[in-house]
């Protein structure tokens, strides 16, 4: 589904429940053209659910320690996605593996099992990837 359908179904029926996902491509990655994805779905609420993040697991081990902010990039162009819908918040579970992550992209000093993004924390990573992963297309 593209962000114009996305609206569209939204526009259509106030409380509809829409899956979305969203994919980091590019060509010239060797190992595929999928270098992250995330998964998600926009609640009755008008809250945006982010159900399952991943990123390329050359990336995520280090095998390729020039590729970085894919994860990061994700999440904030999610809180980017959100604020222009006007949506107050992003939320997720986290396990025990990614929450220290979670935990750094939102600055707090821990994450328990799921993570809220609202207020000053979706103002700050929508900013972020405005600055830093829209000013490198």
């Amino acid at each position: 589904m593209d962000l114009d359908s996305f609206k569209s179904a939204i526009a259509r029926e106030q409380r509809a429940e829409v899956s979305l996902l969203l994919v980091v491509r590019a060509d010239w990655f060797f190992r595929s053209s999928v270098l992250g994805l995330a998964q998600c779905r926009r609640t009755y609420c008008h809250h945006l659910i982010l159900e399952f993040l991943s990123v390329h697991p050359a990336i995520v081990g280090g095998a390729i320690p020039q590729v970085r902010g894919v994860g990061s990039g994700l999440v904030c162009g999610l809180a980017s996605l959100a604020k222009s819908l006007g949506m107050a918040l992003v939320w997720g579970e986290a396990t025990a593996h990614p929450a220290p992550f979670y935990a750094k992209i939102l600055n707090v000093r821990e994450i328990a099992d799921h993570f809220f993004i609202r207020g000053k924390a979706l103002t700050r990573c929508e900013r972020e990837f405005r600055e830093e992963f829209l000013a490198e297309t």
